[in-house]
Order: structure tokens, then C-alpha cells, then sequence
């Protein structure tokens, strides 16, 4: 599914989503550098507990506003 959306989309939209929960942090293991290391964590829409396949009303109404792509 990530294929279909530009990365420059997911990570623009995941930057500024207000609901937006890392699935790792919602597993409860929290952030650690055994999971995922500082310089390679980017918020990204594929990576919320909210994105539900591309189906999350959030990511479907900001995505209308980058051009409906």
C-alpha cells in the first residue's frame, strides 16, 4: 500500500498529525535504540496505529489537500 503514496506525502502528513501514535510506542515497548534508532525514526503514515491500510479519515483528508495523489 505504501507504493500507491508519495513519501514526501507520508511524512508530511504524519509531521504534522496531531493524533498521530508510532505502532512500537503503542505495543508498549517504547523507543529504545534495540527498536529504532534516532536517526532513522521518521513519522510516517504507514507507521500509525491510526492508518488502518491507507483508510485513516485523517490521512484521506489531508491527502485531498496534497492534490488527491
Amino acid at each position: 500500500m505504501d507504493n500507491l503514496y508519495q513519501e514526501e506525502q507520508l511524512r508530511g502528513i504524519a509531521e504534522e498529525c496531531q493524533e498521530f501514535e508510532h505502532v512500537i510506542s503503542a505495543m508498549g515497548y517504547g523507543f529504545s535504540m534495540l527498536n529504532v534508532a534516532p536517526e532513522r525514526f521518521l513519522r510516517r503514515c504507514p507507521d500509525c496505529v491510526h492508518w488502518l491500510g491507507g483508510s485513516c479519515n485523517i490521512f484521506l483528508h489531508e491527502k485531498a489537500e496534497w492534490g488527491g495523489q
